[in-house]
């Protein structure tokens, strides 16, 4: 019990320090390359924190196609995770900061993170998410990406290949920031599976429910990067790149994260989840926008609301397990 318990906590801080050696290098690469805070935000940012959930994903389908069932663990960490960043860390930020947006971003972006909620429902209704719906889920989230670079001004920069004129010193700095990337995705590897492992092994061994760890204790521990990057671009005054960091993650995890595992080895959606989780997912999607709608900021009060909102949501996860 006790060498379980060290490898799932080494495989937590694992994911939080792979992830944000990743992001940091995803992030200086892209400013390299002159593209903006917001596209950075929704892209690059939001790939690079949901890292966690992706590898979660994969390690869980591995899991999968060796014929243990781990479908609880990757659909719980992937909704819990999403939930904790739309209500806990959206409430935190707003309490110690102005966060921002724009109506562009609340109709595109927003729209796309509750169209993303509402076909995961959607295909999940049979009690299955297929290896086809997976792929679906895939080549839409590519298309979103592919519209909203056409968007970006500068994403020509991004996209080109080096410079003749780049300095020497210059390209090094990127080789640097690249090779951090490729370390950080080995020790998300290792530290995702530690996590998908152990976790099987304490649903078992105290008859828990996979999804109650996924969505609570993993869906925390997912979430880190997602609170740490957003904290620093409050901290920076990079109000809309944390924002759309937030919204950005929430399209990526239920289309990307879930689309790669699912895509992988199918993944079977419990009755909870489909019924309860994803709806108040959805529910809390649409408050968020509906807060952010009028003044494209959050008053204290809304900020209260949303923290409010995550501690009612875990109190009735724990109270449904006692």
């Amino acid at each position: 019990m006790t060498l379980e318990l060290l490898l799932f906590i080494l495989g937590v801080i694992g994911l939080w320090f792979g992830a944000g050696i990743t992001i940091d290098g995803a992030r200086k690469v892209a400013r390299h390359y002159k593209i903006s805070q917001l596209f950075i935000g929704l892209t690059i940012l939001s790939i690079g924190t949901s890292l966690p959930e992706i590898f979660t994903h994969v390690a869980s389908s591995i899991k999968i196609i060796s014929g243990i069932d781990a479908s609880g663990v990757a659909v719980g960490t992937n909704i819990g995770s999403d939930i904790i960043q739309i209500t806990l860390i959206m409430g935190i930020l707003a309490l110690f900061a102005t966060v921002k947006s724009t109506k562009d971003m609340l109709k595109r972006d927003g729209m796309v993170m509750i169209g993303a909620i509402v076909l995961l429902w959607i295909f999940g209704l049979n009690g299955y998410l297929s290896q086809l719906e997976g792929m679906i889920l895939i080549i839409l989230y590519i298309t979103y990406l592919v519209l909203l670079t056409r968007k970006e001004k500068n994403v020509r920069e991004l996209i080109s290949p080096y410079h003749k004129a780049l300095e020497r010193k210059k390209k090094n700095h990127v080789l640097k920031h690249i090779s951090h990337i490729v370390i950080g995705i080995v020790m998300l590897a290792f530290a995702s599976h530690w996590v998908v492992e152990n976790t099987l092994f304490f649903a078992k061994t105290f008859g828990i429910e996979q999804t109650f760890f996924g969505l609570i204790v993993i869906g925390i521990s997912t979430a880190l990067p997602e609170l740490t990057t957003a904290i620093r671009g409050i901290m920076k005054g990079v109000k809309t790149m944390s924002l759309g960091v937030l919204i950005g993650s929430n399209i990526t995890n239920p289309m990307l994260a879930i689309g790669i595992g699912a895509t992988i080895s199918g993944y079977k959606i419990s009755q909870t989840i489909l019924w309860f989780d994803i709806p108040f997912k959805f529910v809390m999607s649409v408050l968020v926008i509906a807060l952010f709608w009028k003044k494209n900021k959050l008053t204290k009060w809304q900020a209260g609301l949303l923290i409010a909102s995550y501690f009612v949501y875990v109190a009735y996860k724990i109270y449904g397990i006692l």
